[in-house]
């Protein structure tokens, strides 16, 4: 019983640590997929 009832506690804290974890993991992928095309339209407007 003391072990399902710390298992219960545990979970929404589990849960949260994958929500931000993935959600960094997402902004970050994005960061990098966008930062080839934030370059090439600075060099585009230098010229």
């Amino acid at each position: 019983m003391p072990q399902v009832s710390r298992d219960t506690r545990k979970t929404p804290r589990h849960g949260l640590l994958w929500f931000v974890a993935l959600w960094l993991l997402g902004v970050g992928g994005t960061a990098l997929l966008v930062l080839p095309f934030h370059l090439l339209v600075a060099a585009a407007m230098r010229h």
